[in-house]
């Protein structure tokens, strides 16, 4: 938030320094914009870096199984949250998913909750929280709301798919299924189980490896750190 104020700061006091220089406004209101966007964008990046290096440091600790180590590492990003949007729901996503990893639900799903819509790995965890604990309606909800920010991973839809089948509501698995096809073109996954569904036979998950188990739905993970794929993206950090 910060960054944006200090965006548009910067292009106010440009555009006004141009006009005192008698430039013409159709020149100076445009070189003003590029002064505030410029600085926007490098306040960005900069924050941006400082959250990766926390991350890494993060992770290390994480291979080490230092666990509630990771933790406080990630809680150092909050101070950046002043400065950029979703940092905080970003932050709030991974140490979710760690929670989730470690089977302490409680703590987990207020973070999962809060965590951006970005952070679709996050929201597709909640939706399965909710899924065991009977909330029909809002692990639908919840589902969807995460698609809407990974409508390009095949294994979101698998694994909604597969929640809806459990519910009994094996044709809307389908129908996810198919919408899931349109987009991720002729995923040899998703039509393995689109076509086990339509003949009445079980999902095949274990195709989509540690990306399945992660969701600790069948068995629980080996080995309990943040696979690549649920590590915050660099466009949530970016706001």
């Amino acid at each position: 938030m910060l960054n944006l104020l200090s965006g548009l700061g910067a292009a106010i006091v440009m555009g006004l320094l141009l006009s005192l220089l008698k430039i013409n406004v159709f020149i100076a209101f445009p070189l003003g914009l590029l002064a505030g966007l410029g600085l926007f964008i490098y306040l960005g990046r900069r924050v941006q870096g400082q959250l990766e290096r926390i991350f890494n440091r993060a992770s290390e600790a994480m291979k080490k199984q230092q666990f509630d180590q990771a933790i406080t590492i990630m809680k150092e990003g909050y101070r950046f949250n002043m400065w950029q949007f979703l940092v905080k729901g970003s932050i709030d996503g991974q140490i979710g998913v760690v929670q989730y990893l470690r089977k302490k639900n409680t703590e987990a799903e207020p973070l999962l909750r809060s965590a951006s819509y970005q952070h679709y790995i996050a929201k597709a965890m909640l939706g399965i929280l909710q899924w065991k604990r009977g909330e029909k309606k809002q692990a639908k909800v919840t589902f969807q709301l995460a698609l809407k920010s990974g409508k390009k991973e095949s294994l979101l839809y698998a694994v909604y798919a597969y929640v809806l089948n459990e519910l009994k509501e094996r044709e809307k698995a389908v129908e996810v299924l198919n919408k899931g096809l349109k987009i991720c073109k002729d995923d040899e996954r998703l039509l393995v189980n689109r076509n086990n569904l339509q003949n009445n036979r079980p999902m095949k998950m274990k195709v989509y490896g540690d990306q399945w188990y992660q969701f600790m739905i069948e068995r629980p993970m080996l080995r309990q750190e943040p696979p690549p794929f649920a590590r915050v993206s660099k466009r949530a950090l970016r706001g």
